[in-house]
């Protein structure tokens, strides 16, 4: 009888694995289709589910040549899926009492005294600044006070909070609290407190000397862009759109999100950042603390895409479930819903999710 039972668990066993590896193929497959139909260079997707990393995998290749293989350690410029980690990285200093969400920005940069804007109308994107500062190239170095000095040069008399304004501004102001109230810049404060703890190993920011930039090229429609007309490095947009990544750090630092593990934030902390704040102009999606969030059906969904001249990339998740897609592309012209869709069909098809 004993041997009946080991048997029929045996057999049971690989017909499962079987069938994930057919999931999987089925899911390679569909996704490298629509890396060519649309004529992406390079694009890594990882998935994870309740809590655990179920696969993960590089397409196409990382150089103009065809000669390097993408996969889970290929570095993309991330875009606005940074803006995450600031929110983290706010949160942890809320936690601390270094931050109070409730109080206003002038108490932390001096320069920012006559504003009423608050930490979490930063985070929210609801303080009404707008997003007319654009990045410059790192070799003119402009400093972060430089850029904190001509974002309060351009305010407007009369601010129109509370109402939704997606911006980057919001957490490039972020970038240089967390620094003020922490001691260290920006990027040390990162490294320290969320990459290492995360072990994402090969992630960092721009400085003009390091090693973190992306491997992958700016590209639109498969053509290489212009040197002249890629988006620049600036130190200043490090808390925006700044983190260099790949797909096995990201995944890394999410299975931590996702399952609210206490080497980043407390359990409560991360379910704050998923309750919503603030109505956004896209439908019925609002602003959590950092996070996206809405409803599909009876799912609780947190994301946030990133988007910026020659890169797209995304962060879906279910925190009820734990199951997540990340995705990386070094393409302007990616559909990003259309392969998140097409990932959340065929897994939920599969009975994966």
């Amino acid at each position: 009888m004993y041997k009946l039972i080991l048997i029929v668990l045996l057999l049971i066993s690989s017909s499962v694995l079987a069938n994930k590896a057919s999931v999987h193929d089925e899911l390679t497959l569909t996704l490298e289709n629509i890396r060519v139909k649309n004529d992406i260079p390079s694009m890594s997707v990882a998935v994870i589910t309740s809590g655990e990393v179920t696969y993960i995998k590089g397409f196409g290749f990382i150089d103009e040549e065809q000669k390097k293989p993408t996969d889970s350690e290929s570095l993309f410029r991330t875009a606005s899926i940074s803006k995450l980690f600031t929110a983290q990285a706010t949160m942890q200093l809320v936690e601390n009492n270094k931050i109070d969400l409730n109080e206003k920005v002038g108490r932390y940069l001096p320069s920012f005294t006559e504003s009423n804007i608050t930490i979490k109308q930063l985070l929210t994107h609801s303080s009404g600044l707008e997003d007319s500062i654009k990045p410059v190239s790192f070799e003119k170095q402009r400093t972060i006070s430089s850029y904190l000095n001509t974002v309060k040069q351009s305010l407007p008399k009369n601010i129109k909070s509370q109402d939704f304004e997606y911006s980057d501004t919001n957490y490039n102001i972020l970038g240089a609290i967390i620094s003020a109230v922490s001691g260290e810049s920006y990027e040390k404060y990162l490294h320290a407190n969320i990459l290492t703890p995360a072990r994402m190993n090969k992630s960092g920011y721009f400085n003009g000397e390091n090693a973190y930039f992306s491997e992958a090229e700016p590209t639109y429609k498969g053509k290489l862009i212009d040197k002249l007309n890629q988006r620049p490095y600036d130190l200043s947009f490090n808390p925006s759109e700044g983190l260099i990544s790949n797909i096995h750090d990201l995944s890394m630092w999410l299975t931590l999100t996702l399952t609210g593990n206490s080497s980043l934030l407390n359990k409560q902390t991360y379910k704050d950042m998923l309750e919503p704040q603030v109505k956004t102009s896209w439908g019925e999606i609002y602003m959590g603390l950092g996070w996206q969030v809405y409803k599909s059906s009876n799912d609780k969904i947190a994301r946030h895409p990133g988007s910026i001249r020659g890169y797209k990339s995304l962060i879906l998740a279910y925190p009820d479930s734990q199951n997540a897609l990340i995705l990386l592309t070094n393409s302007s012209n990616t559909p990003r819903w259309e392969i998140a869709q097409s990932i959340t069909k065929l897994l939920k098809q599969n009975a994966e999710w």
